[in-house]
C-alpha cells in the first residue's frame, strides 16, 4: 500500500519567534524528500512535531487520510512514523541489545531475532552485546535506524543525518535510505547540505524563517539555484588572498609533540611538528578520530602534551592552561560548541562572561560587573550579526549559525594574534557558513594567523595558505595550499603518500 503524509496550515509560535507559520506539504512513498533550510527556518520544527515531540498551535496531519493526534513521540510511533535525531538518544554504557530493548514490547529472545534478521536484511555490521561508547557514529546512526525499523514505519524521517559522518559512512547511509524507499518508506530528509539534497533527494521543500517558499524537483535544481532559495538573495563567493601577501614572520612553532593516552578511545599523536606564519591560515585535514581532538586540546592547552615544545611569538606555552594562553592573545573555537564552548542554559551575556580576561574588567574586587558583560555582549551581538540585540535570551533558542557566531565574536573581539579553529561550520547552513568563512578571510587580511582544524575538504582548500593531513596521530608534510587537489588531500586522509 502506498503511504500519504500531508500536513495542512501547521503553526507553531513561540515567544519572539514564528518556528512555523502555516505550512503546508504533501509526501508520498517512493520518493525521498528533502526539507532545506537555513538553522533556524523552522524545518527541525515542523519534523518534531511530525514526530510527536512537539505540539503544533494549530493545522492538521494526516497518514493515509486518517488525521493523526500526535500528542507524544509514543503516538507517533504507535501510527508507524519513526525518527532518528540529529543527537542521538542513546545510553552510552548499555549494550546495544539493552538500548533497543528498552521501548520494544516483544520478549528479548522475539527482539533478538528480528534485530538479527534487520542487520542481515540491510548488511549492518553490529555486534549487538557491546557497549554504545565503542561504536562509531555511523555504527550509533545504525542503531537508532533499527529502532525505527523494529516498529515497522510507514514514514521515516532523518534530521541531520550525516553531521557526525566520514565520507564512506554518509555513502553507506544513502545506499540504506534508498533501499528503504525502494521497500516503501516514505522518507523525510532534513539538511542544509546542497550537495546531499541534489545526490540522494527526488524533491525538495525549501523553508525560510518558518515558511515553505519553495516546492521542487531536485533535477531541476543546481546548487547556486538552491543556495539562493535558502537564504533569499545570491552569496558573495569567498576569495582568499595568495599566501604571497604573507609577512613570513613566523608567529608559532611546534615541535616534537607527542602525546600518549591511558584512555583507550583517544589518539595517540606522534612527533607532531609544523610551523605558523602570521597572517597565515594553516589547514589541517583528515578523516573523524584520527587525533584533530587531541590536537585542538594540547594546542589550547586543555590537556598537556607528554613531551615536546609549543612556542608561540618565542615563549614556550606547552604548560600554560587556557585562559594563560588567552593572556598571550590566543583564541580557540572547539568543535562542540553546545556542550565545549557555550552553556545553552545560561544567558548569552553570561556565556560572553565564560571567556573572561585580565583586560575584560568584567569582575571588580570579586563581584561580577553586569553593566559591562552586558555592553561587551551587545558589542558581540552587533559586530558578527547574531541575529537578537537580546542579551539577556538564554543561548539554547540561538540556531547553530547564530550561537557559532556569538562564540567566534566571544573569542575574536578581543583582537588575539591567533585563533585556533575545530570544524568551525559544521553543523550550519549555507548563509552562517558563508558568513564565517569571510570573517576567517578578514581576520588573515588583518595580519592575524590562524590553524583552521576541518573534515571539510571543500573549507581547507577554500580558505587555507598551506595544508597537512592527521592520520592515526601522525602528520603529513605541509604543502601549499595551490599544489592540493581533492584527490591528493583524499589518498593522504587515507594513510597513502605520508612522508
Amino acid at each position: 500500500m502506498n503511504t500519504k503524509l500531508k500536513v495542512s496550515k501547521v503553526s507553531k509560535i513561540y515567544p519572539g519567534c514564528i518556528a512555523n507559520d502555516n505550512v503546508s506539504l504533501d509526501f508520498k512513498s517512493g520518493k525521498i524528500y528533502a526539507l532545506l533550510g537555513e538553522n533556524g527556518a523552522g524545518k527541525s520544527t515542523l519534523v518534531k512535531i511530525l514526530s510527536g515531540v512537539i505540539n503544533p498551535d494549530k493545522g492538521q496531519i494526516f497518514l493515509n487520510d486518517k488525521l493523526l493526534k500526535l500528542k507524544s513521540p509514543k503516538d507517533a510511533k504507535n501510527n508507524n512514523i519513526g525518527m532518528v535525531f540529529q543527537h542521538f538518544n542513546l545510553f552510552e554504557t548499555l549494550s546495544v541489545f539493552e538500548n533497543l530493548s528498552i521501548d520494544s514490547e516483544k520478549n528479548n529472545d522475539q527482539l533478538r531475532i528480528l534485530v538479527n534478521n534487520i542487520l542481515k536484511k540491510y548488511n549492518f555490521k553490529i555486534n549487538l552485546d557491546v557497549p554504545i561508547l565503542n561504536l562509531s557514529a555511523g555504527q550509533k546512526q545504525k542503531v537508532e535506524i533499527v529502532r525505527c525499523l523494529i516498529r515497522n514505519p510507514k514514514v521515516l524521517i532523518m534530521d541531520e543525518p550525516t553531521s557526525v559522518l566520514t565520507e564512506q559512512e554518509t555513502e553507506d547511509l544513502f545506499f540504506s535510505l534508498k533501499k528503504f524507499s525502494k521497500e516503501g518508506i516514505l522518507i523525510i530528509y532534513i539538511t542544509h547540505k546542497l550537495k546531499e539534497v541534489l545526490s540522494l533527494c527526488d524533491e525538495v521543500a525549501v523553508m525560510r524563517k518558518g515558511k515553505v517558499v519553495s516546492i521542487s524537483r531536485t533535477i531541476d535544481e543546481k546548487l547556486s539555484s538552491l543556495a539562493n532559495k535558502m537564504i533569499g538573495e545570491s552569496l558573495n563567493k569567498i576569495k582568499k588572498m595568495t599566501s604571497n601577501n604573507l609577512s613570513g614572520e613566523q608567529i608559532l612553532r611546534v615541535s616534537r609533540l607527542n602525546f600518549n593516552s591511558e584512555d583507550p578511545y583517544e589518539v595517540n599523536l606522534e612527533d607532531i611538528n609544523f610551523t605558523l606564519n602570521k597572517g597565515e591560515c594553516l589547514g589541517i585535514a583528515g578523516i573523524s578520530g584520527n587525533g584533530q581532538n587531541e590536537l585542538f586540546q594540547i594546542l589550547s592547552g586543555e590537556i598537556l602534551s607528554n613531551s615536546g615544545s609549543i612556542k608561540f611569538r618565542n615563549k614556550e606555552i606547552s604548560k600554560l592552561n587556557p585562559k594563560e594562553r588567552r593572556e598571550y592573545l590566543m583564541a580557540f573555537s572547539p568543535e562542540d560548541r553546545i556542550s565545549q564552548a557555550a552553556v545553552p542554559s545560561l544567558k548569552i551575556y553570561e556565556n560572553v562572561a565564560l571567556n573572561n580576561f585580565k583586560t575584560s574588567n568584567f569582575f571588580e574586587r570579586g563581584l561580577f560587573n553586569e553593566r559591562k558583560i552586558k555592553d561587551h555582549s551587545k558589542k558581540i551581538l552587533s559586530n558578527f550579526s547574531v541575529n537578537t540585540d537580546n542579551v539577556n535570551l538564554t543561548s539554547q533558542f540561538l540556531s547553530g549559525g547564530n550561537l557559532q557566531k556569538l562564540i567566534l565574536g566571544r573569542e575574536l573581539i578581543t583582537s588575539p594574534e591567533l585563533l585556533i579553529c575545530f570544524n568551525p561550520t559544521w553543523g550550519l547552513d549555507v548563509g552562517a557558513i558563508n558568513y564565517i568563512h569571510r570573517t576567517l578571510v578578514k581576520i588573515n587580511q588583518q595580519g592575524k594567523s590562524i590553524i583552521l582544524i576541518s573534515t571539510d575538504n571543500d573549507e581547507l582548500l577554500q580558505l587555507s595558505d598551506r595544508i597537512s593531513v592527521i592520520n592515526k596521530g601522525k602528520l603529513s608534510k605541509i604543502m601549499s595550499a595551490e599544489e592540493v587537489n581533492p584527490e591528493k588531500l583524499g589518498l593522504l586522509m587515507g594513510g597513502g603518500l605520508v612522508d
